[in-house]
């Protein structure tokens, strides 16, 4: 416990000063977090919390490895503060790195941006498709998340992503005024539980004469639709964030094809996939069967382990030669800044130097063998789908019909009282046990901890699971 702490103090600051999202501020209640440690949260009273969060699924590398954070207090000792401009050491090995050590092989990786977070980094690569093509729409998918900046949450389709502000007192619900989702097409997701276009998989993949999915269809044709002179770019993400949806393995190849005979950019949000979430260094390479070779990625949360903010967005050769040949009038204050730079190279060579990425591919089947045990025991698992450290968990009322416990599932507001939800009972069962483990969209866990959780903490997180799940069973038809 500290002795110089005043967390009474810092409680009543925090409940006073701060705006928070999720709760109102009747409903807030401070969750003091002292230290880090592997994959757990210490707080003041000496409580550990085991994290299968991962925070936002982001600490990749797990909390306070000593490689980074050596690095970052080497780095403050030679610099305080050097804007995008100049050169850095550590700048210019990350993008080295990123190019020609993680994407050499695949020879389609050009040059680097750097940015400060995961949301920015999908505005500027929204920015250079926009530049680059002279087209003006983005085509996204349902329940997909990208950012919390204005043209972020224009492409964002969970509703819960939105920024939208909700009360339960008076069920309001009020989505940001002037938003810009005007230059975007929203398109299908590959929900393949809950098809929303009428499908159930894998029948649909003879549904259609040329073994297109569906959903992959449709999205064409909306896109084809609109016009594919008016459309730069589709934006993905390998398996769904937010959204928490693992797609299936002849999507990402599909919608790949489809951007090559649109003739328009394919633009890979791997902000929360990359870095060895589903088990390879990104995630269209898990998701993409070897054959998909994006436009653009962005990146962020594991380049660091989240050490400190920053974020990327890389682009293939064709965009970067481009790019070189005109003046690009765009700054960032704090991108490249150097104490980030140096957290990525020392986070980014821990990860090869240990093997890390396989090690977490290894520790999935382990997780996931276990996860498929529960649905086999319990009643309120519907579905489970997953990788390395990023898992699907859908809890339904009926296995056989699907029917889930809240109807509007994904397209929630988040009106109703937050405790209400399946995923908040696993969480408060969970937190019974000494772990943190839920979901954000309300049928449906997002489970993952750090790449390198030890087999004993994943056992105590199926251990809580499994003594939550029995509770979300006695709710079930």
């Amino acid at each position: 416990m500290s002795n110089k702490t005043d967390w009474n103090q810092v409680n009543e600051w925090d409940s006073k000063y701060l705006l928070h999202p999720f709760v109102t501020a009747e409903e807030y209640k401070s969750c003091p977090i002292e230290r880090t440690e592997g994959d757990y949260l210490i707080m003041p009273d000496g409580t550990r919390l085991l994290d299968m969060f991962n925070q936002l699924y982001c600490v990749n590398s797990g909390q306070n490895v000593p490689e980074i954070q050596n690095a970052i207090k080497e780095a403050l000792d030679r610099y305080g503060f050097v804007w995008d401009i100049y050169s850095t050491d550590y700048k210019a090995e990350v993008a080295k790195i990123l190019v020609e050590d993680l994407l050499g092989e695949e020879g389609w990786a050009g040059k680097v941006r750097f940015t400060n977070s995961g949301g920015e980094s999908v505005e500027v690569a929204t920015i250079i498709a926009r530049l680059f093509t002279g087209k003006e729409f983005i085509a996204t998918r349902e329940h997909s998340y990208h950012g919390i900046s204005g043209v972020a949450v224009g492409l964002n389709r969970v509703y819960a992503g939105r920024s939208h502000i909700s009360r339960e007192s008076d069920k309001l619900v009020k989505q940001v005024p002037g938003q810009g989702y005007g230059a975007t097409i929203k398109c299908p997701a590959p929900l393949c539980y809950r098809c929303s276009v009428g499908h159930t998989y894998p029948e649909c993949k003879s549904a259609l004469p040329d073994g297109k999915l569906p959903c992959v269809h449709t999205t064409e044709m909306f896109i084809r639709n609109h016009g594919v002179d008016q459309v730069a770019a589709m934006i993905t993400e390998p398996a769904f964030g937010a959204g928490t949806i693992v797609p299936p393995m002849e999507y990402l190849p599909q919608i790949y094809q489809m951007t090559r005979r649109l003739g328009i950019l394919m633009i890979v949000d791997e902000v929360l996939m990359g870095f060895g979430r589903l088990g390879t260094w990104f995630g269209y390479q898990k998701m993409g069967g070897g054959e998909v070779k994006p436009d653009i990625i962005t990146v962020a949360k594991g380049l660091t382990s989240s050490s400190i903010g920053a974020g990327a967005v890389i682009v293939s050769k064709e965009i970067a030669k481009f790019m070189d040949s005109v003046r690009w009038n765009h700054v960032s204050t704090f991108s490249g800044h150097p104490i980030a730079m140096a957290a990525a190279v020392a986070n980014l060579k821990y990860l090869i130097k240990n093997d890390i990425i396989n090690k977490a591919a290894e520790k999935g089947e382990y997780f996931g063998s276990k996860l498929r045990e529960l649905q086999e025991k319990h009643k309120c698992v519907g579905f489970i789908g997953g990788y390395g450290m990023f898992w699907q968990v859908e809890l339904v009322k009926n296995k056989e019909t699907k029917e889930p416990f809240v109807e509007a599932d994904r397209n929630t507001a988040f009106a109703d009282n937050p405790a209400s939800k399946p995923v908040a009972m696993v969480l408060n069962k969970c937190l019974e046990k000494g772990v943190l483990l839920g979901g954000f969209v309300p049928n449906t866990l997002r489970i993952g901890a750090s790449l390198t959780i030890s087999r004993e903490d994943m056992d105590k997180a199926i251990d809580a699971l499994d003594y939550a799940l029995s509770a979300v069973d006695e709710m079930c038809e």
